[in-house]
């Protein structure tokens, strides 16, 4: 049986986080995918409420490198569903994600954002990115 925690979010209106609006895409995800593992404390369900709309997001193991999220909320009659990694950056850790489509293809460009949890695993706090923060920086391997 599926544990339920409370989603927080911080920084962005939950529902627009996988929708991607104001919120940092980009063809340029943190880190590799080659380097990633699941980390398990991050599966679970976690529900919240904001106002009177509530929303669920579902995170799962695929293949201890990545995660699939599926998010939806009870305004929504299909969930926004993704496949994605995490990778730590100076011991911060970035989710960097990748919507999935009806059609079976899987977008070129990921959502990148800030991910943590409370000590206790019961929070899970998400934080967009700043796009003005990296125009003036160079892409670099």
């Amino acid at each position: 049986m599926s544990r339920v925690r409370v989603l927080i979010t911080v920084l962005c209106v939950a529902p627009l986080i996988f929708l991607g609006l104001g919120c940092y895409e980009t063809e340029y995800p943190l880190g590799s995918m080659d380097k990633a593992a699941v980390d398990i404390a991050y599966v679970g369900d976690y529900v919240f409420t904001d106002g009177k709309k509530t929303s669920t997001i579902v995170i799962r193991n695929v293949d201890n490198r990545t995660y699939y999220v599926e998010w939806i909320d009870d305004t929504q009659s299909k969930p926004d569903r993704m496949i994605g990694y995490t990778s730590d950056v100076n011991g911060v850790t970035f989710a960097n994600l990748r919507g999935l489509t009806e059609d079976g293809s899987i977008d070129k460009k990921f959502l990148v954002m800030r991910i943590a949890l409370s000590a206790d695993h019961a929070k899970l706090s998400l934080r967009n990115l700043k796009e003005d923060f990296f125009k003036e920086k160079s892409v670099g391997s």
